[in-house]
């Protein structure tokens, strides 16, 4: 019997350990990231992209984030921190951001706010803005950096273009790039020009340098985004692509689209070539049937296991980067600041509901009542995710169009599973369209949060 037994342990101990597969982990923000089907027709080009990637080979891991810059998801801890803990050496990470960086029209947020203190002005509460030849370019070492240090291999790759046509072709503010420092005069820019290479605030040229300087793929979607657009043409793009209300998130369709541009950028980079050993070749058929998949997991799923009815309103529990100002909630400071076009993801009005240790919960319904006050311009996002650490965060409702004093009542009957010994957080994030200007006098205000489920056996 014991030589037995030594055999099959001998055996067992020379058996082939399975291998987690590598994973190509994405950061970046709304053009990139995860939606609910159900909560919004918008689609992140990175929820698409397994597609083209041999699933046994390879995971896909898109950590894209509304709203984010490269400031705010190296700083917040629920995005860059836990990416890292998620990393295994071998993996890859696709590095893309510039959208939100762009908040502070090319300037840094902290060097607006220094001069604004210094002329006794209100400061600016949005802290996403970078300077495309400094903090921008900062930011992108770290990530670079951190990641190397995981054993992990960067890719950096341009953010994908604005839809702002003129006559036929994308702008420059569509493909990044914004006015130099007004401040220069014409000799003191041609000085600049002659010294740095450049005088303008061009944030995919930035990356670029960066790419060069660290010896990291770049792989340009910019200019791949925008040969697509511009050979496309306005009214297609639009009626296509861009079909969710603006000119910088994408549909459906445009989502794929812009996923079939990183595939052909990742396929023709020869720093990539274990990359290029996983890569699929999917036809329509293939690529349809998978983003068919992807809505169809995107509607109510049914929970069929037993469990105790139950109803709560749950109070606020956190306020973050916000405060109640009479009749309703109003950022830090009062004003909601200009150019801001997604949720801002320090700024929000937070609820959490906890499982029991050894009992999950599911919540069937949310009912919120919501009211803009003072303008029309109140756009806002619900969001979830799991633990302090906020993991998992997932959008379920979206509203960029809240009318001006009326309550509507969001009811959200999509279930959500909240395992056993874990905590749901539930946040709402405002954000006011300024045009162009920040606004004062404009408040959210919430009724109180219902929801009902059920607690599992």
């Amino acid at each position: 019997m014991k030589k037995i037994i030594l055999l099959v342990l001998g055996a067992l101990f020379f058996m082939p350990v399975m291998e987690a597969k590598p994973r190509v982990h994405t950061i970046g923000d709304s053009t990139m990231s995860e939606y609910k089907p159900a909560a919004t027709p918008k689609r992140g080009w990175g929820m698409y992209l397994q597609a083209f990637f041999n699933a046994d080979s390879v995971e896909v891991n898109n950590r894209g984030k509304s709203g984010a810059s490269t400031r705010t998801f190296y700083e917040t801890e629920n995005l860059w921190p836990s990416v890292k803990k998620q990393f295994r050496s071998g993996d890859y990470l696709i590095i893309q951001f510039a959208h939100n960086d762009e908040k502070c029209k090319g300037e840094d947020v902290y060097v607006q706010n220094v001069q604004l203190r210094a002329e006794g002005k209100d400061t600016l509460t949005d802290m996403r803005g970078t300077e495309p030849n400094t903090t921008y370019k900062q930011y992108l070492y770290q990530f670079i950096n951190e990641a190397r240090e995981y054993g992990v291999t960067p890719i950096l790759m341009s953010p994908v273009c604005r839809a702002y046509f003129k006559d036929g072709k994308i702008n420059d503010e569509g493909r990044h790039k914004l006015p130099g420092t007004k401040e220069l005069s014409s000799r003191e820019a041609a000085r600049v020009h002659r010294q740095e290479g450049t005088f303008d605030k061009d944030y995919v040229r930035c990356m670029r340098e960066v790419a060069e300087d660290m010896w990291v793929p770049f792989l340009d979607m910019t200019a791949a985004s925008r040969d697509l657009l511009e050979r496309q043409g306005k009214e297609f793009c639009m009626a296509h692509y861009f079909n969710c209300g603006d000119k910088t998130h994408t549909g459906a369709e445009g989502g794929m689209a812009m996923a079939a541009l990183a595939y052909n950028l990742i396929a023709q980079e020869p720093m990539l070539q274990e990359m290029q050993s996983w890569l699929a070749a999917p036809d329509k058929g293939m690529l349809a049937a998978y983003a068919q998949n992807i809505e169809e997991k995107g509607k109510q799923a049914a929970f069929d296991a037993k469990g105790t009815p139950f109803s709560e309103q749950l109070t606020i529990s956190q306020l973050q980067n916000i405060e109640h100002a009479r009749g309703g909630f109003v950022p830090v400071g009062g004003f909601w600041p200009a150019g801001e076009i997604d949720e801002v993801a320090n700024r929000y009005i937070e609820y959490t509901i906890a499982a029991e240790k050894k009992k999950g919960l599911v919540l069937e319904t949310i009912t919120l009542p919501v009211k803009a006050k003072g303008g029309a311009g109140m756009n806002i996002h619900i969001n979830y995710g799991f633990g302090d650490s906020f993991k998992g965060v997932t959008t379920i409702y979206e509203n960029t169009a809240l009318p001006k004093c009326k309550k509507i009542i969001v009811r959200l009957t999509q279930p959500i599973l909240v395992p056993a010994g874990e905590t749901l957080h539930l946040r709402v994030l405002p954000w006011y369209d300024s045009n162009g200007r920040p606004q004062k006098g404009k408040k959210l205000e919430l009724g109180e949060l219902k929801v009902t489920g059920k607690r599992l056996n």
